[in-house]
């Protein structure tokens, strides 16, 4: 799973990141949210017979599907993010044979690929090219929901799909609303997400050095690996994320507009750009600049030219947009390119105590507006979601050509062509018929041992920020300012790419006061308050 990347994209401006504003200085065009407000006045809406239903729905209310008309075939594209697998084809004439015996349909899978992909995203969405959709919060989820992007399912998973309702369950499903509407279908398997540093252990253990897990060590990490192998080349990424390691903060990206909010505190909300704090970061940036710790050049690293730095030994780190899951995937690698070298993964929240699984947003499934047939589209994503011979070809292949089952019933990949998730449909993971690998099974102990930490927060196991989508359509103006703001002048501070850290910080100060920051903050702040006080968190 090539989430890094997908991370990076959202998180070039890591700590000090603005959200909407930050995907402007990230060098994006503009979102399909955007191209849908200015092609629609307001998102689309039930008519008042779903409406009068949806205020009944609820948990404690059973629901009889209705007998779906499937006299007529129809053709569904659906859209994936990454790159597609070598069996694409063959794995797809499976799903469609089945498909068609079932509910008359068939579905090609359209992929992203990985350059580029938020543009080719939004493309999908404002050209009305695909019927169902892969969604994500980190891939503007709530915003393309707000804007009328997707199908409105209350309705729909009650007349086509209450079953998905039942298996999901009302919590789950409520995570995912936006203004009260659902737009999405989850997957049904909780995942810790939580960032942090994939490192080089064998080389922390051949020098004593020091466990990387706060920034004095990681400071005393790379330093000492710069003495012992002059020639290794340390990082190639800006490392302003592991400032994580330091703040027990909602969440890992950091609030917009500069703001800060900790986890245990979700209501107070304190100033980062202009605090003192910010300051002392920034002159750690710059002391790692100075000593070497990554390139003069840095700031002008692609995506393409960093992923992979790691395993072809062009990094002894990773320190953006990794997760455990990735961080199994890249050690499995090594196992295998590189024998003798040994990774570790160490999530910030080991050290600042906030640790918490993903928001149940992460990986979902939308009905794209122009979908001719909303309730026959539902009833597939039910079938991909549930049904166990087509949920294990969407996430495994053929049996017997890409993978194969030990006595245990444990997955053995036997085929590059197509791998573990190889569609990177994980929107249809599904934790009753999901199948275990050597990894998961130790990646579900990772995750038991994170449950255990998230329980002794004080919002046990909860993802506080994942949850809130907010509007920044009252300060666009001074929003597209403020992140244009950010691309010319945080990135050279974050990279400590400045001659004088304390002149930069202040041109960086007058010039978000300059193009309103405090409006923005003000915006987001009355909406953060009202989720809070929403949701209880205090």
């Amino acid at each position: 799973m090539k989430m890094k990347m997908l991370k990076k994209k959202l998180l070039c401006l890591a700590i000090a990141a603005v959200m909407t504003a930050s995907n402007a200085g990230c060098g994006k065009g503009p979102s399909a949210a955007d191209a849908m407000d200015d092609s629609q006045s307001q998102p689309a809406v039930k008519d008042s017979e779903e409406k009068d239903q949806q205020e009944n729905t609820g948990s404690d209310q059973a629901w009889e599907p209705e007998e779906l008309d499937t006299s007529e075939r129809v053709d569904f594209i659906i859209y994936e993010l990454g790159d597609a697998p070598a069996d694409l084809d063959l794995v797809e004439e499976k799903i469609n044979e089945i498909l068609l015996e079932k509910v008359n349909a068939t579905l090609e899978f359209q992929f992203s690929t990985w350059t580029d992909w938020q543009n080719k995203y939004n493309m999908q969405l404002t050209t009305g090219g695909v019927d169902l959709i892969y969604t994500a919060n980190w891939a503007e989820y709530g915003k393309l929901a707000s804007s009328g992007a997707f199908v409105s399912l209350d309705n729909l998973l009650d007349k086509v799909s209450p079953g998905v309702r039942e298996l999901l369950g009302e919590d789950v499903l409520n995570q995912c609303r936006v203004g009260g509407e659902l737009y999405t279908i989850p997957c049904n398997y909780m995942e810790y997400t939580c960032n942090g540093i994939l490192y080089r252990e064998d080389l922390r253990k051949k020098y004593d050095l020091p466990v990387p897990d706060s920034l004095e060590n990681m400071e005393a990490y790379l330093a000492g690996i710069k003495e012992k192998e002059p020639d290794q080349p340390l990082l190639t990424e800006v490392a302003a994320q592991v400032l994580n390691f330091k703040y027990p903060w909602v969440t890992f990206a950091g609030l917009p507009y500069g703001l800060s909010i900790n986890h245990d505190t979700p209501a107070q909300i304190d100033d980062y750009w202009f605090s003192d704090d910010f300051v002392d970061d920034m002159k750690l940036m710059k002391k790692w600049a100075d000593m070497g710790f990554w390139s003069r050049s840095i700031l002008g690293n692609d995506n393409e030219s960093q992923d992979g730095a790691f395993e072809n030994g062009l990094a002894v780190m990773y320190v953006s947009g990794y997760n455990p899951s990735k961080a199994m995937s890249v050690k499995e690698t090594l196992a295998k390119s590189h024998p003798d070298w040994e990774a570790e993964f160490i999530a910030f929240g080991q050290t600042n105590g906030v640790i918490y699984p993903a928001n149940m947003q992460t990986n979902g499934t939308a009905i794209a507006k122009d979908c001719k047939n909303p309730e026959r589209a539902m009833k597939v994503v039910e079938l991909l979601l549930t049904d166990p011979e087509l949920n294990a070809l969407v996430m495994y292949g053929v049996e017997g050509v890409h993978y194969e089952l030990d006595e245990k019933g444990v997955y053995h990949n036997l085929s590059e062509r197509f791998t573990y998730e190889g569609m990177n449909t994980w929107n249809f993971r599904n934790k009753e018929i999901m199948l275990s690998s050597e990894s998961s099974v130790e990646l579900n102990k990772l995750f038991g041992e994170y449950e255990e930490m998230g329980a002794k927060m004080k919002y046990p196991n909860t993802d506080i920020f994942g949850g809130f989508t907010g509007d920044t359509s009252e300060v666009v103006t001074e929003d597209g300012a403020v992140a244009n703001v950010l691309q010319e002048y945080l990135g050279p501070l974050q990279a400590g790419m400045v001659d004088d850290v304390d002149a930069a910080i202040k041109q960086l100060r007058d010039k978000l006061t300059e193009a309103g920051v405090e409006t923005c903050r003000e915006n987001f702040k009355k909406q953060w308050l009202k989720y809070c006080e929403e949701y209880g968190y205090q």
